[in-house]
């Protein structure tokens, strides 16, 4: 009998920040957990007493190492696939294993959660009830100036993440190729030192000297202009 493919929301910082079915499926449904990051993963598991093995598929995983997986589940393991954080198959192998998982029509449940996507959304306030994920932008600045002038011309809430490496040179361009956004900065939700900034794109270069360049960063942009 073929085994089942969880794809299972897991906190985005703070550990309470997970449902009562994720942990039920993990406790009682799941033969073996792949994640992003086995020390990431193994910290939350070990948190509420789950005893399970922990194995990893990140970004740089081989073919084989989807393919063996498959080969578990088709063998009657129910697995979990978890990211280091939020929602899987966003930002991560987790689609990949997905669309092989229904290509071998092997039943795929998700078990949803916490998102830094729906997060932010939720307390924008912005004026739009539709949103887009851009996920990472470009690391080069050509480039990235480009998506910005593709997403400047959306009727809709965007989200950018970015690394605390880049994000004051992404601010920069937001306000260069948007110059009437409004812009919420989220960073480090729903942990110790989490903190939401609100700015105009023309505010940009008065809130950098006081933004903490560390932690894990997520946007939402709204730009007034593609109203018009």
């Amino acid at each position: 009998m073929t085994g089942k493919l969880y794809i299972i929301a897991t906190p985005i910082g703070n550990l309470e920040d997970i449902t009562l079915r994720a942990l039920r499926t993990l406790k009682e449904d799941t033969d073996i957990v792949y994640c992003e990051d086995t020390r990431q993963t193994g910290k939350l598991l070990q948190h509420y007493g789950i005893s399970l093995p922990a194995q990893s598929l990140h970004a740089h995983s081989a073919k084989t190492k989807l393919e063996y997986i498959i080969s578990q589940l088709l063998s009657g393991k129910n697995i979990a696939y978890c990211t280091d954080s939020g929602t899987p198959a966003i930002s991560d192998p987790g689609g990949e294993l997905v669309a092989l998982a229904r290509h071998n029509n092997i039943p795929v449940i998700p078990i949803p959660g916490a998102s830094a996507v729906t997060a932010l959304v939720s307390v924008c306030g912005f004026p739009s009830s539709s949103f887009y994920f851009a996920g990472f932008l470009s690391k080069k600045q050509g480039k990235r100036k480009k998506q910005l002038q593709q997403l400047a011309q959306l009727q809709a809430i965007v989200i950018v993440y970015e690394s605390p490496y880049r994000i004051v040179k992404l601010l920069y361009d937001i306000a260069e190729i948007m110059p009437q956004a409004a812009i919420l900065i989220g960073r480090e939700m729903t942990k110790h030192f989490e903190e939401f900034i609100y700015c105009t794109a023309a505010e940009v270069e008065s809130i950098i000297p006081a933004l903490h360049q560390k932690g894990e960063f997520v946007i939402a942009l709204y730009n007034e202009a593609s109203k018009n």
